[in-house]
C-alpha cells in the first residue's frame, strides 16, 4: 500500500472476532510490488522462536491459493518496527494456513525473505528481482518493494517466471506484474496454470485512479491475447474495490465484470458482503481474479479475508495492514491416459532429414500402451510403435527420422520404423492413431511454423491439453527441446 486504504463503507466488519468466509467460483492470480524501501538491505537476520498457532485453511485434495500484502516486509522505517517478529508472524500464518500457492507483495528485505523461505518446510519461492525472473532485475532493485511467489514443491513445478507489461511501468506504479507459469500435480492429475501477482497504484486521487484504469485495460488486453483458453489466476493488492472505486468513480475493473464469459472475480463476494481486506476497514482492496476455465472449480464458501488477527496479537502493528485473501479449487482425480502431439520439428537442423522429430506426451493420469499405434504425415504411415511400447503418465516419447538423427543425451527417443518421417517444410500434417486406426491427436501446420532451420513448433502452453502451436523460440530461446519440457526441465 501507499499508506491509503480507500473509502470507508457502512457495514464493514473489522473486529478481531469476526470470521469472514464467503462463496465464489473462479481464480486467477496476479501480484505486484510496492513503494521504495531502504537503500541498503540488512546483511544479517535475527532468529526467533515461532509462537502462534494459526488454523489450517488448505486441504489435501484442493488447489489452495492465497494473496497477502506483507506491509513493508523487512523495512522497520515504514512498516512494523520489529523485523524478527514480523517474520515470525508471517511464518506462523503461512505454515498454519497451509495454502499451496502464495502471491505476496511489499517484500523489501531480501535477507528477511530468504530467512523466511528457508524456514518454510516444503515451500520454495522467489522475488520479482530474482535471477529466475526474466527482466525482473531491470524493474526491481534490492532496496525497494518487490513481488514474491511461494509454492509447495510437492504440488507445483515452476516452468518459467517473468515480469510482464513493462511498457506500462508507470501505470502499474513502477511495479509491473510478476507472471509465473506452473505445472500442478494433485490427485494424480497434472495440468498447467498461470499465476500473475500484482500490486496496483494506491490512493484515491483522480491521477492514481486513472493509472489503475489504464493498467487494468492493459492487463485485460494481455490476457485476452495470450491466454484465451488457459487457466489463469491473477492475485494481489488491486488497491480498489469492485462495486465502486475508492475515488468515487466507477470501479477500474468494470472491464472484467462486464466480460463474465471469460473472467470471474472470486472475491466479488467479499465486496458484496462489505468485507474489508485491511485491518483498518473500508473497501475490499485485495482480490483474486480467475479466467472462466477455473470458474466451475472454485469451492463454494472458500473465498475468505482470513482474520489472522484472531491468532496473532497486535497483528496490525506487528505484521501487516492487510489480511491474507484465500480461495480453494477442486482438482480432478487422475484421468485416463491421454496422448498428445507436443512438439514437431519439420525443418531439421542442417540438411539431413534424419533430424526431423515428433514428440508425444501422456498428459493423462495413467500409463498408455502404444502397441500398433502409428504416426503419419499427410501422405502415409511413417512410424508404427512396436509391441510392448508404453508411455507413463506425464512422460514423453520422441520419434526421430533415423537413429543417426537422435542427438546425444536425448531422453526416451526412438527411430522411425520407416527411417523417414517425411515432414514437409511447406506445410503438412501429423496424425497420431491407435492400433484400430482411430485418430487420437493431429495437427496440420502451415509453412510459417517450419520456416526456420532447426526451430521446432511446440504446444503453448507446453504439454497443455488446451493449447496452440507456436515456434519454439516464442516460448524460450532454445530452438527445440526433444524429450524435455520447452524450458529444458524433465518431464
Amino acid at each position: 500500500m501507499e499508506y491509503a486504504h480507500g473509502r470507508p463503507r457502512s457495514g464493514s466488519s473489522t473486529s478481531a472476532s469476526a470470521s469472514l468466509v464467503v462463496f465464489a467460483s473462479s481464480l486467477v492470480i496476479i501480484a505486484a510490488p510496492a513503494c521504495v524501501a531502504p537503500e541498503v538491505d540488512e546483511p544479517s537476520v535475527e532468529t526467533a522462536t515461532f509462537a502462534y498457532t494459526v488454523p489450517a485453511k488448505g486441504t489435501a485434495t484442493t488447489l489452495d491459493v492465497a494473496a497477502w500484502n506483507l506491509e513493508w516486509f523487512g523495512d522497520t522505517s515504514r512498516g512494523p518496527t520489529n523485523d524478527t517478529l514480523q517474520r515470525q508472524n508471517a511464518y506462523d500464518v503461512i505454515t498454519g494456513a497451509d495454502m499451496d500457492l502464495w502471491g505476496v507483495e511489499e517484500i523489501v528485505s531480501v535477507s528477511q525473505w530468504n530467512t523466511l523461505k528457508s524456514q518454510l518446510t516444503g515451500y520454495a519461492g522467489f522475488l520479482s528481482n530474482d535471477p529466475i525472473v526474466t527482466s525482473g532485475s531491470s524493474y526491481y532493485t534490492t532496496s525497494e518493494q518487490k513481488l514474491g511467489f511461494l509454492y509447495k514443491t510437492s504440488i507445483a513445478t515452476v516452468q518459467s517466471a517473468r515480469v510482464i507489461l513493462t511498457a506500462y511501468d508507470y501505470e502499474f506504479a513502477g511495479r509491473p506484474p510478476l507472471e509465473v507459469k506452473l505445472s500442478v500435480t494433485l490427485n494424480g492429475t497434472t495440468d498447467n496454470v498461470v499465476v500473475i501477482v500484482l500490486h496496483m497504484k494506491a490512493l484515491s486521487d483522480s491521477a492514481s485512479y486513472q493509472r489503475r484504469l489504464d493498467a487494468s485495460a492493459a492487463l485485460k488486453s494481455y490476457l485476452d491475447t495470450n491466454y484465451p483458453t488457459q487457466k489463469v489466476f491473477v492475485v494481489g493488492d488491486f488497491n480498489d474495490d469492485l462495486d465502486k472505486s475508492i475515488s468515487g468513480s466507477a470501479t477500474p475493473y468494470a472491464n472484467y465484470l462486464a466480460d463474465s464469459a471469460d473472467y470471474h472475480f472470486a472475491t466479488k463476494v467479499l465486496t458484496d458482503a462489505n468485507i474489508s481486506s485491511t485491518s483498518s476497514g473500508g473497501a475490499t482492496l485485495d482480490h483474486h481474479l480467475i479466467t472462466n476455465e477455473l470458474a466451475l472449480s472454485l469451492v463454494p464458501g472458500s473465498v475468505e479475508a482470513y482474520r489472522v488477527s484472531e491468532f496473532i496479537p497486535s497483528y496490525a502493528s506487528t505484521t501487516s495492514d492487510h489480511f491474507p485473501i484465500l480461495s480453494r479449487y477442486t482438482w480432478a482425480a487422475a484421468k485416463p491416459a491421454q496422448i498428445v502431439i507436443n512438439e514437431i520439428c519439420a525443418n531439421e537442423p542442417g540438411s539431413s532429414v534424419t533430424g526431423e522429430f515428433v514428440e508425444i506426451v501422456n498428459i493423462g493420469g495413467a500409463p498408455a500402451t502404444l502397441d500398433g499405434w502409428t504416426l503419419s504425415d499427410a501422405s502415409s504411415v511413417r512410424h508404427t510403435f512396436a509391441a510392448g511400447t508404453t508411455l507413463a503418465a506425464g512422460k514423453s516419447l520422441v520419434v526421430f527420422g533415423t537413429a543417426a538423427g537422435i542427438p546425444a543425451g536425448t531422453p526416451n527417443a526412438i527411430a522411425s520404423s520407416t527411417s523417414n518421417l517425411g515432414l514437409a517444410n511447406g506445410g503438412d500434417a501429423v496424425y497420431l492413431r491407435d492400433a484400430a486406426g482411430t485418430t487420437k491427436d493431429s495437427f496440420s501446420y502451415p509453412a510459417s511454423l517450419a520456416a526456420v532451420d532447426g526451430v521446432s513448433m511446440n504446444r503453448s502452453p507446453d504439454a497443455a491439453e488446451s493449447a496452440t502451436f507456436v515456434l519454439h523460440t516464442a516460448l524460450v530461446a532454445a530452438a527445440s527441446s526433444p524429450g524435455t519440457r520447452a524450458n529444458g526441465a524433465d518431464f
